[in-house]
């Protein structure tokens, strides 16, 4: 009979090479899938509020061999003055022939001690079918089932589409630079793309990550009283930002003014290399006060960056109200996701009204890309 177990530190490259083998985009093996792991396990900075023993996954195991495993991200938030410990369903799969074990390892998942919000940002139908099967809830916001889209260069993008639809390279390339003539004449004749100013921004790695960052968090936990939201110190982003392949192209657009810093946007490359798209993603906003003239400006800021990195395409998945009402005054394409990927629940231990009730709220939630595990690799 196979054996459900918590995963050991030690066990990166297993983990990894069972991850790969079944289907998910993983780390190289060697020193990239151990700095991922290792990032995720050890030097995780919200460690330090949960319990020491949280797992961070869970193996099945048959006779010595893996041949499942739930991964389990701890991270933190806060909501109102309460510290909020989350666990993130991240990371899993089953061999075909032990699918019946599927539910042995959603229980471990489930029924985890000391976790205050159960989370998953990035559900595929299967996860979105466990968490309603085990009495969690979509986030009900709707609008996070769909992407915002600006498209940037118009023919590199049309091509990329071609290609997905199952086009040949030259057919592709042919109808990408017919249909990139209409389509640049409707972009310009819309106004759809961000204007801003630009005065005030900086362009930053993830080291430009500063105490700024900290006095933002500070100041934006107590305007949001009533609001979830995840950990947003400047270690925290830079660890989260880190562990991605692409980090070293990621970008933080700060908008600072007088001294201060009101608000910046993550930058984060998702290329498709497999159909040439050059993809550039907002991954998180974070606004003082949410004020439209800093959002405006961050926005025309990204689409300025992406034009200069010669994408084809700037996305921007969840945002608060504010934020995302700011951003459908530039007019962006929308397309809605296959699966609404936010689900959540509140563990039955944990079930104050501060948190089953007050999460039920549209309002209550500040949502990004950045939440979960989205651009984790």
């Amino acid at each position: 009979m196979p054996d459900i177990r918590p995963v050991r530190v030690d066990e990166v490259d297993a983990v990894n090479n069972f991850l790969s083998k079944n289907g998910l985009i993983m780390p190289a093996p060697g020193a990239a899938a151990g700095q991922f792991w290792q990032g995720r396990w050890v030097y995780n900075p919200t460690l330090s509020l949960h319990d020491p023993s949280v797992v961070h996954g869970w193996v099945l195991e048959d006779a010595g061999r893996m041949v499942g495993f739930f991964g389990n991200l701890p991270m933190a938030g806060v909501f109102g003055a309460e510290p909020v410990r989350i666990a993130c369903a991240s990371a899993w799969a089953v061999e075909p022939a032990y699918r019946d074990w599927v539910e042995k390892l959603c229980e471990c998942y489930f029924h985890q001690p000391n976790i205050d919000l159960l989370l998953v940002t990035s559900a595929i139908k299967p996860t979105a079918r466990r968490f309603t099967q085990f009495g969690g809830s979509a986030v009900p916001q709707p609008n996070l089932g769909e992407i915002l889209y600006w498209v940037v260069e118009s023919q590199g993008f049309l091509r990329a589409a071609f290609r997905k639809k199952g086009r040949g390279g030259g057919m592709a390339w042919l109808l990408g630079l017919l249909g990139s003539v209409p389509l640049d004449f409707s972009v310009r004749l819309k106004g759809r793309r961000p204007y801003g100013s630009l005065d005030n921004l900086t362009l930053v790695p993830l080291s430009g990550i500063d105490a700024a960052f900290d006095d933002l968090w500070v100041r934006r936990q107590s305007q949001l009283p009533t609001t979830f939201l995840a950990h947003r110190d400047a270690a925290t982003l830079r660890w989260h930002f880190g562990l991605g392949s692409t980090h070293d192209q990621t970008r933080v657009l700060r908008y600072d003014e007088d001294g201060v810093l009101k608000g910046y946007a993550v930058l984060v490359r998702e290329d498709a290399p497999d159909i040439g798209l050059k993809r550039l993603k907002i991954a998180d906003m974070f606004v003082d006060e949410d004020s439209p003239r800093v959002a405006q400006a961050l926005f025309a800021g990204a689409y300025d960056f992406a034009t200069s990195k010669k994408c084809h395409v700037l996305e921007v998945i969840g945002l608060a109200a504010p934020l995302r009402a700011q951003a459908l005054k530039s007019k962006p394409m929308i397309r809605t996701m296959a699966t609404f990927p936010f689900y959540y629940k509140v563990p039955p231990a944990k079930a104050t009204e501060l948190l089953s009730t007050e999460l039920a709220r549209p309002d209550a939630w500040y949502l990004t890309a950045y939440d979960g595990d989205t651009v984790l690799l």
